[in-house]
């Protein structure tokens, strides 16, 4: 009998998801089964309750990965530390929380040819670039955020935050601000994502600035700001790699597989496959 296992969120979309999941149980030779699961917040709790325990785990996307944790038995205490909850093993009875977005993130740096390290610039404060920043500061690196002018005083707050949180220092720079150089730029908001392609967080001379450029957005692969970016020979990465990390930590804590560097290698250009064809 299949094991059961989903992705859960609202609106949920075309999730990338499903596919990447299942060819890693095909990799492992692994009975599972793995679905999308649209739930309204106002819904949750009755899911969770009425199907969701039913599984052997799943994933969570927005906007329930905080809404989640009441619901669970327990966290890791990754996702303690982060305050939210991308993962789910259900065992015994009990729902255990985890997250794997610094993991998929470092490891997606890894993949891209780069290090977290020297000066690096964050641009967007939102639920995946504070958990970017946090591990920007563990690794000692001098950290600053990128912002619009309307919303520097929102980006001045989460900095407070998360400098207490990691201890360390973060300044904050409007676009109209960022004029020196720096050894890594992480756009970790949606601008470039599909279908607004057409747009990139920083000018053509801006990027000039950087050595590294990582885009945490997957659709398109080669977003507007990786394109400017690799015509000026900068190393660069795409949210893809991030993404077949993560699914595969959940499935390391799901049921303990593990994976290789060609593994990896082989999903992501699968992946990578599969967007063109459903997106063109």
């Amino acid at each position: 009998m299949k094991k059961k296992y989903g992705v859960i969120g609202y609106p949920i979309g075309h999730t990338m998801s499903p596919f990447i999941q299942k060819e890693l149980f095909a990799l492992q030779k692994f009975d599972g089964g793995y679905d999308k699961y649209e739930i309204a917040p106002e819904n949750l709790a009755r899911e969770f309750k009425d199907t969701l325990k039913d599984f052997c785990g799943f994933n969570v996307t927005i906007p329930h990965k905080v809404n989640i944790i009441p619901l669970l038995d327990g966290l890791d205490p990754v996702a303690a530390e982060y305050g939210a909850v991308n993962t789910v093993k259900i065992e015994g009875g009990r729902a255990i929380g985890y997250n794997t977005d610094a993991y998929g993130f470092l490891q997606g740096l890894e993949f891209a040819g780069t290090t977290l390290s020297g000066r690096v610039l964050v641009y967007g404060f939102g639920g995946a670039a504070r958990t970017i920043i946090t591990e920007s500061l563990k690794a000692g690196c001098e950290v600053f955020i990128g912002t619009t002018t309307e919303l520097k005083s929102n980006a001045e707050t989460i900095a407070k935050e998360l400098s207490l949180k990691a201890s360390g220092k973060i300044e904050i720079l409007t676009n109209e601000e960022i004029k020196e150089e720096f050894d890594l730029l992480i756009n970790a908001t949606p601008v470039g994502m599909y279908p607004k392609t057409d747009a990139s967080p920083l000018s053509e001379k801006q990027i000039d600035l950087f050595s590294a450029v990582y885009d945490i957005v997957y659709n398109p692969t080669e977003t507007k700001l990786l394109k400017i970016a690799k015509e000026k020979g900068k190393v660069c990465g795409g949210g893809l790699s991030m993404l077949v990390c993560q699914a595969m930590k959940a499935q390391t804590i799901w049921y303990g597989a593990e994976w290789t560097r060609e593994e990896t290698k082989e999903v992501i250009k699968k992946a990578e496959k599969e967007l063109a064809e459903v997106f063109g």
